[in-house]
């Protein structure tokens, strides 16, 4: 069985990766930046996969028999589709695809429209819809974190935070073993915590204080000039739902399908506590 993992320098996509190596599996992951990607992933098989390049993708797909995709939301949905049908056309037999806790509720979402094409592709096809990372601290935000703070425009609002490595223990499972077509998981952290107790939380694990301090949504858009439209559109809603108490719900999905129970922010901080110092 050859697994084909898509976008594997994101954050769930390198832990996928590593999760399959480490359980013997034949991976092949599909980079736009090959060397890049050897270097990363030496015992892998790397290959050239753009999906901003059409003709790149038959070859990603020739001879798998599963793919694990995480389109990057800006090329969304075409990219995915794209994908899909090149998938379809080379007889792979499951996909899994990394969406977004909370999409379903809005048929025009980037995100709902591939999942439609690919529950209408013939594929044994699995869904799996994690909240906000709990990597997000890790990486985009660890610089601030080293000076003391976390800026964000949550308000109040807790976020049932989810490990990435959590995700990639249910991709494996969906990528490796039956009984996982047609379903899709919701996976959140078991329990929800507000920013303060986030930054709380990593406080104790690295021996300093660090405060969240609140700001507003101009303040994040301004932070991420330059970046798409549409990834500034989407963060700002994201934020507005967070500060609504929508990213407060806690799901089991991780447990039942891992048989393990899902990370603690606290576990998640103690691991990474060098970032941060």
């Amino acid at each position: 069985m050859t697994i084909l993992v898509s976008n594997a320098n994101g954050k769930v996509g390198q832990e996928v990766a590593k999760a399959l190596l480490a359980k013997g599996e034949k991976v092949r992951i599909g980079a736009r930046h090959v060397e890049k990607a050897k270097a990363a992933f030496p015992r892998a098989e790397i290959v050239e996969l753009d999906l901003t390049k059409p003709a790149t993708l038959a070859a990603a797909v020739r001879g798998i028999d599963a793919v694990f995709s995480a389109t990057p939301y800006e090329l969304l949905p075409a990219g995915e589709e794209a994908l899909i049908a090149a998938a379809k056309a080379a007889g792979v037999k499951r996909y899994v695809k990394l969406s977004a806790k909370g999409v379903e509720a809005n048929p025009a979402s980037p995100h709902v429209l591939a999942e439609k094409t690919l529950a209408a592709s013939g594929l044994g096809w699995t869904i799996l819809r994690p909240t906000f990372f709990a990597q997000n601290y890790s990486t985009m935000s660890a610089g601030s974190i080293r000076s003391g703070a976390i800026y964000e425009p949550a308000g109040t609002g807790a976020t049932s935070f989810v490990d990435t490595r959590d995700i990639a223990d249910v991709a494996v499972e969906a990528l490796t073993k039956p009984g996982h077509e047609g379903k899709d998981y919701a996976l959140t952290g078991p329990a929800a915590l507000t920013r303060a107790e986030v930054a709380a939380e990593i406080s104790k694990a690295i021996g300093k204080p660090v405060v969240y301090v609140e700001v507003d949504d101009a303040a994040l858009r301004g932070a991420m000039a330059g970046a798409p439209p549409t990834l500034i559109e989407l963060m700002s809603s994201l934020f507005g739902f967070v500060r609504q108490g929508y990213t407060a719900g806690v799901t089991d999905d991780i447990t039942k399908v891992t048989g393990k129970p899902a990370r603690s922010f606290a576990a998640f901080a103690a691991d990474h506590a060098s970032v941060w110092k």
